[in-house]
């Protein structure tokens, strides 16, 4: 890509982002396909870590959606230059990841 100035509205920035985090879900759901076919193969110790590691592809899968589900709200609202981000973060369900949404509003 060239040095020159590329613009774009605000709006359609976000929901490019939000593209390409569900792209990335997409990604951590095959492979969390691979992880889980990988813990049924395995015997033992090996298999209480590989379990663990299963779940936290499985929480980056979520945790991915929730930042795309939040992103593209954010693109839906016609705002000019402020957003709702607290409108756009209670759609989040991870109330975790809500929470420091959220915050942004408070900084």
């Amino acid at each position: 890509m060239s040095q020159a100035a590329v613009t774009a509205r605000t709006p359609d920035v976000l929901a490019s982002i939000a593209s390409e985090l569900e792209h990335a879900g997409e990604l951590c759901d095959r492979l969390e396909t691979l992880v889980t076919q990988l813990v049924r193969a395995s015997r033992g110790e090996p298999l209480e870590i590989a379990l663990q590691e299963a779940q936290t592809v499985d929480v980056l899968t979520q945790h991915l959606a929730a930042l795309a589900h939040f992103t593209r709200r954010l693109a839906s609202q016609d705002s000019g230059e402020e957003f709702d981000v607290g409108e756009a973060a209670a759609g989040v369900t991870l109330g975790g990841l809500a929470s420091r949404l959220a915050r942004a509003t408070m900084e």
